[in-house]
């Protein structure tokens, strides 16, 4: 079962435990869930969720367009439901599209008719989603207070929520019958009023310990598996919860007791407060099995990320990928995994004698060769 490309399943939730400490600015959780019916998953595949929205939310929407949440509409043209249940289980209430756009145009929303010009899509793109700028469905309601949607008018103007999809922070060999999360709670306050993240915030407050839910495995062995050879070197660069399939992998060959080199490289913020599974690496690290390379960016007055710490290892590094190593990188796709290529090249460049050309070719023969791996978001 575990080829298939998506196994779903029935998951209850056994654990929710808050990893970071005092002082830290982030709520990461470490989540455990009992894998209740058939499905199996291999270290580097993901666990998608729908997440209902949170009810303060759903809330005032429902005020917003003076519904009592009781109004029976038609979703997706197929089944029918009351707003409230449509508004909490189906419906995307973060990002609004363009039909809701349209509609509340029609009404007489003129402000907004300029954002639907093709020559303002990048203006659009960041009403809706810009850096401490993001408008959801409430603000659209809110700020048009004098325009009504009815229920059906508001509900054939939403999008369907889609599921959200999480690195496995497990082995199935290590936890038999259980899938590992390793998920940060994203909450953060545009023009004074809180948002939160759909499926972190749901994990972590709206599924209680002991209930079940729908979820699936996604199998993502064609371009995030493991080395094939038990043997081959493995280096692992996972800042923040990009640790999650690197504690899999390890974990894994762990078990299975690969004899392979393992060599993660993980950053946060604060060695006190943001260093995850700490026990576990340095067990790991004190019997030889783990090199471990760790940077928290804000425990000095200079800020240290995982690309200079690779900068510091170049020479090892180098000579691992000359011994066969694989390269795998998870986490932010911006700005983390943009810097660790670069730094990758240069290490090339630096410890290869490579022209800049030639170390540009040599990173994507890696790829190509499907020994540098990116799980990146």
């Amino acid at each position: 079962m575990a080829g298939e490309l998506k196994q779903s399943f029935r998951g209850r939730h056994l654990v929710n435990l808050k990893l970071t400490g005092p002082g830290s600015e982030k709520d990461t959780r470490h989540h455990e869930i009992a894998v209740e019916t058939p499905a199996t998953y291999l270290p580097g595949d993901a666990l998608g969720a729908n997440a209902s929205n949170a009810p303060a939310l759903v809330d005032r929407i429902l005020r917003a367009v003076a519904a009592t949440g009781d109004e029976v509409v038609t979703v997706a043209g197929q089944s029918s439901m009351a707003i409230r249940t449509a508004l909490s289980d189906v419906y995307n209430l973060l990002t609004p599209g363009r039909r809701l756009f349209e509609l509340l145009i029609g009404k007489g929303a003129t402000d907004l008719a300029p954002l639907l010009d093709r020559a303002n899509a990048e203006a659009f793109k960041k009403y809706v989603g810009g850096w401490n700028e993001a408008h959801d469905v409430l603000d659209l309601l809110e700020d048009h207070p004098s325009i009504r949607l009815t229920a059906a008018e508001l509900a054939e103007g939403l999008r369907k929520s889609l599921p959200r999809l999480y690195s496995i922070a497990s082995s199935l060999r290590a936890h038999p019958g259980q899938v590992h999360l390793l998920v940060v709670s994203v909450r953060y306050t545009i023009r004074h009023r809180l948002r939160e993240g759909l499926c972190s915030t749901w994990l972590d407050d709206r599924w209680p310990i002991g209930a079940s839910a729908d979820l699936y495995f996604q199998n993502q062995q064609k371009h995030f598996a493991m080395p094939a050879d038990p043997g081959t070197p493995l280096i692992m660069v996972g800042p923040g919860t990009g640790l999650a399939p690197f504690r899999a992998f390890i974990e894994d060959r762990r078990v299975t007791g690969a004899r392979g080199r393992n060599w993660l490289f993980f950053g946060e913020q604060r060695r006190a407060s943001d260093f995850f599974y700490e026990d576990e690496f340095s067990r790991d690290v004190a019997d030889g099995f783990l090199r471990l390379d760790v940077a928290f960016s804000r425990d000095q007055a200079e800020k240290v990320y995982v690309q200079h710490r690779m900068r510091d290892a170049g020479r090892d590094i180098w000579a691992w990928l000359q011994d066969g190593a694989e390269f795998f990188v998870c986490g932010d796709k911006e700005r983390m995994a943009a810097d660790v290529e670069r730094e990758l090249h240069a290490i090339a460049e630096r410890h290869g004698g490579l022209s800049p050309d030639a170390a540009k070719d040599y990173v994507e023969g890696l790829r190509k060769a499907k020994r540098y791996k990116r799980d990146v978001y």
